[in-house]
Protein backbone atom coordinates (compact mmCIF):
# COMPACT_ATOMS: atom_id res chain seq x y z
CA UNK A 1 0.00 0.00 0.00
CA UNK A 2 2.75 2.48 0.50
CA UNK A 3 4.15 2.23 -2.63
CA UNK A 4 0.76 2.45 -4.12
CA UNK A 5 0.78 5.86 -2.60
CA UNK A 6 4.33 7.09 -3.67
CA UNK A 7 3.40 6.01 -7.32
CA UNK A 8 0.42 8.15 -7.12
CA UNK A 9 2.27 11.45 -6.44
CA UNK A 10 4.25 11.33 -9.64
CA UNK A 11 1.68 10.94 -12.36
CA UNK A 12 -2.14 12.02 -11.51
CA UNK A 13 -1.22 16.00 -11.26
CA UNK A 14 -4.50 17.87 -9.85
CA UNK A 15 -7.12 20.02 -9.46
CA UNK A 16 -7.19 22.99 -6.87
CA UNK A 17 -3.57 23.21 -6.59
CA UNK A 18 -3.43 27.11 -6.67
CA UNK A 19 -6.16 26.38 -3.54
CA UNK A 20 -2.86 25.47 -1.17
CA UNK A 21 -2.06 28.61 1.33
CA UNK A 22 0.45 27.09 3.84
CA UNK A 23 3.03 24.45 3.10
CA UNK A 24 5.15 23.21 5.21
CA UNK A 25 8.39 21.85 4.47
CA UNK A 26 8.59 18.23 5.05
CA UNK A 27 11.85 17.01 3.41
CA UNK A 28 15.05 18.80 1.86
CA UNK A 29 18.13 17.27 1.13
CA UNK A 30 20.99 18.12 -1.67
CA UNK A 31 19.16 21.40 -3.42
CA UNK A 32 15.76 19.73 -3.26
CA UNK A 33 13.07 20.80 -0.89
CA UNK A 34 9.07 18.93 -0.49
CA UNK A 35 6.00 20.28 0.74
CA UNK A 36 2.98 20.05 1.98
CA UNK A 37 -0.27 21.76 2.05
CA UNK A 38 -4.14 21.08 3.05
CA UNK A 39 -6.14 21.91 0.10
CA UNK A 40 -9.97 23.25 0.57
CA UNK A 41 -12.36 20.80 -1.01
CA UNK A 42 -10.06 17.35 -0.66
CA UNK A 43 -9.31 15.08 1.27
CA UNK A 44 -5.38 15.03 0.02
CA UNK A 45 -2.53 17.12 0.81
CA UNK A 46 -0.80 19.39 -1.80
CA UNK A 47 2.79 18.94 -2.81
CA UNK A 48 5.01 21.44 -3.77
CA UNK A 49 8.25 20.54 -4.98
CA UNK A 50 11.71 23.00 -5.46
CA UNK A 51 14.79 22.52 -6.59
CA UNK A 52 17.61 25.05 -8.57
CA UNK A 53 19.60 22.79 -11.49
CA UNK A 54 22.60 24.07 -13.49
CA UNK A 55 21.01 23.84 -17.00
CA UNK A 56 18.95 25.66 -19.80
CA UNK A 57 15.63 25.83 -20.33
CA UNK A 58 15.47 23.90 -23.35
CA UNK A 59 17.52 21.00 -21.43
CA UNK A 60 14.46 20.54 -18.95
CA UNK A 61 12.17 20.59 -21.55
CA UNK A 62 13.94 18.15 -23.81
CA UNK A 63 14.03 15.44 -20.97
CA UNK A 64 10.38 16.33 -19.78
CA UNK A 65 9.18 15.82 -23.62
CA UNK A 66 11.80 12.32 -24.21
CA UNK A 67 8.46 10.68 -23.15
CA UNK A 68 9.55 6.95 -24.07
CA UNK A 69 12.54 6.99 -21.25
CA UNK A 70 10.52 8.54 -18.58
CA UNK A 71 10.94 5.11 -17.03
CA UNK A 72 14.78 5.84 -16.39
CA UNK A 73 13.94 8.32 -13.91
CA UNK A 74 10.48 8.75 -13.14
CA UNK A 75 9.41 6.67 -10.05
CA UNK A 76 7.52 3.21 -11.14
CA UNK A 77 6.72 4.34 -14.35
CA UNK A 78 6.36 1.09 -16.28
CA UNK A 79 5.97 2.46 -19.36
CA UNK A 80 5.06 6.12 -21.28
CA UNK A 81 4.70 6.39 -24.69
CA UNK A 82 3.89 9.81 -27.10
CA UNK A 83 0.39 9.66 -28.09
CA UNK A 84 0.02 13.08 -30.23
CA UNK A 85 2.27 15.63 -30.97
CA UNK A 86 0.14 18.64 -31.13
CA UNK A 87 2.52 21.25 -31.95
CA UNK A 88 6.65 21.55 -31.09
CA UNK A 89 5.46 22.91 -27.50
CA UNK A 90 2.58 20.77 -26.92
CA UNK A 91 1.82 17.11 -26.96
CA UNK A 92 -0.60 14.08 -25.54
CA UNK A 93 0.81 11.56 -23.75
CA UNK A 94 0.14 7.84 -21.97
CA UNK A 95 2.29 6.59 -18.89
CA UNK A 96 1.15 3.15 -16.65
CA UNK A 97 1.99 3.37 -12.68
CA UNK A 98 3.38 -0.13 -11.78
CA UNK A 99 1.50 -0.97 -8.63
CA UNK A 100 2.51 -4.60 -6.95
CA UNK A 101 -0.22 -7.23 -6.11
CA UNK A 102 -3.28 -7.21 -4.81
CA UNK A 103 -3.39 -3.62 -5.74
CA UNK A 104 -4.31 -2.54 -9.54
CA UNK A 105 -2.21 -0.33 -11.83
CA UNK A 106 -2.86 3.16 -12.12
CA UNK A 107 -2.98 4.95 -15.74
CA UNK A 108 -3.43 8.32 -17.07
CA UNK A 109 -3.21 10.31 -20.28
CA UNK A 110 -1.41 14.00 -20.10
CA UNK A 111 -1.56 16.80 -22.43
CA UNK A 112 1.22 18.80 -21.56
CA UNK A 113 1.95 22.48 -23.06
CA UNK A 114 5.49 24.79 -22.82
CA UNK A 115 5.03 28.46 -23.23
CA UNK A 116 7.52 31.29 -22.30
CA UNK A 117 6.03 34.34 -21.00
CA UNK A 118 9.30 36.43 -20.43
CA UNK A 119 12.86 35.88 -21.39
CA UNK A 120 13.56 34.56 -17.79
CA UNK A 121 10.11 32.20 -17.23
CA UNK A 122 8.59 29.52 -18.97
CA UNK A 123 6.09 27.57 -17.89
CA UNK A 124 4.53 23.91 -18.20
CA UNK A 125 0.81 22.54 -17.97
CA UNK A 126 -0.58 19.59 -17.77
CA UNK A 127 -4.19 18.83 -17.48
CA UNK A 128 -5.88 15.19 -17.72
CA UNK A 129 -7.54 14.17 -21.14
CA UNK A 130 -8.60 10.31 -19.66
CA UNK A 131 -10.58 10.00 -22.82
CA UNK A 132 -8.41 10.26 -25.54
CA UNK A 133 -7.76 6.47 -25.72
CA UNK A 134 -10.35 3.57 -24.45
CA UNK A 135 -10.20 2.05 -20.83
CA UNK A 136 -7.45 -1.09 -20.25
CA UNK A 137 -8.60 -4.08 -18.80
CA UNK A 138 -7.44 -4.46 -15.24
CA UNK A 139 -6.21 -0.89 -15.41
CA UNK A 140 -7.98 1.80 -13.21
CA UNK A 141 -7.87 5.01 -15.05
CA UNK A 142 -6.85 8.58 -13.22
CA UNK A 143 -10.04 10.98 -14.01
CA UNK A 144 -8.99 14.11 -13.08
CA UNK A 145 -5.46 15.73 -13.12
CA UNK A 146 -3.65 19.28 -13.60
CA UNK A 147 0.00 19.92 -12.81
CA UNK A 148 1.88 23.71 -13.24
CA UNK A 149 5.77 23.56 -13.36
CA UNK A 150 7.86 27.21 -13.60
CA UNK A 151 11.20 27.41 -14.38
CA UNK A 152 13.15 30.55 -13.76
CA UNK A 153 16.45 31.63 -14.41
CA UNK A 154 18.32 32.78 -11.82
CA UNK A 155 21.80 33.89 -13.79
CA UNK A 156 25.15 31.65 -14.06
CA UNK A 157 23.30 29.02 -16.02
CA UNK A 158 20.74 28.18 -13.37
CA UNK A 159 17.36 27.48 -13.35
CA UNK A 160 15.26 27.24 -10.60
CA UNK A 161 12.10 24.83 -10.98
CA UNK A 162 8.57 24.71 -8.48
CA UNK A 163 6.37 22.13 -9.43
CA UNK A 164 3.20 21.79 -7.92
CA UNK A 165 0.72 18.82 -7.31
CA UNK A 166 -2.33 17.38 -6.01
CA UNK A 167 -4.00 14.29 -6.75
CA UNK A 168 -6.66 12.02 -6.21
CA UNK A 169 -5.61 8.70 -7.01
CA UNK A 170 -8.77 7.16 -7.89
CA UNK A 171 -10.08 3.99 -6.93
CA UNK A 172 -9.93 2.76 -3.07
CA UNK A 173 -6.79 4.20 -1.34
CA UNK A 174 -7.85 6.08 2.18
CA UNK A 175 -6.65 9.82 1.90
CA UNK A 176 -5.19 9.69 5.49
CA UNK A 177 -2.94 7.01 4.20
CA UNK A 178 -1.78 8.50 1.34
CA UNK A 179 -0.89 11.77 2.98
CA UNK A 180 1.73 10.09 5.00
CA UNK A 181 3.61 8.90 2.42
CA UNK A 182 3.57 12.19 0.39
CA UNK A 183 6.93 12.83 -0.09
CA UNK A 184 9.20 10.25 -1.12
CA UNK A 185 8.38 9.37 -4.63
CA UNK A 186 8.22 13.24 -5.94
CA UNK A 187 11.89 13.01 -4.08
CA UNK A 188 13.14 10.69 -5.67
CA UNK A 189 11.89 11.56 -9.00
CA UNK A 190 13.28 15.01 -8.49
CA UNK A 191 16.23 13.49 -7.12
CA UNK A 192 17.06 11.93 -10.93
CA UNK A 193 15.84 14.92 -12.64
CA UNK A 194 18.63 16.99 -11.47
CA UNK A 195 21.58 14.88 -13.42
CA UNK A 196 19.67 13.57 -15.82
CA UNK A 197 18.40 16.91 -17.63
CA UNK A 198 22.85 17.53 -17.94
CA UNK A 199 23.14 14.20 -20.67
CA UNK A 200 24.58 14.44 -23.72
CA UNK A 201 21.59 13.59 -25.55
CA UNK A 202 19.57 17.15 -24.50
CA UNK A 203 22.65 19.23 -24.12
CA UNK A 204 22.24 20.68 -27.59
CA UNK A 205 18.04 20.79 -28.39
CA UNK A 206 17.01 23.63 -29.89
CA UNK A 207 13.11 25.10 -29.57
CA UNK A 208 11.74 27.54 -31.75
CA UNK A 209 9.37 28.33 -28.88
CA UNK A 210 11.89 29.00 -26.25
CA UNK A 211 14.79 31.60 -25.31
CA UNK A 212 17.76 30.34 -23.53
Amino acid sequence: MKTIILLFLLFSVFQNTGNATEWTLKKENNNLKIYTATVANSDYKSVKVECTVTAKFTQVIAALFDIDRQHEWVYNDKESKLLKQVSENELIYYSEVSVPWPCTNRDFIAHLKVTQSSPAVVSIASHAEPDFLPQKDGIVRVKSSSAQWTLTAIGNNQVKIDYIMQFDPSGSVPAWLTNMFVTKGPFETFDKLQSRINLPAYQNVHYDFIKD
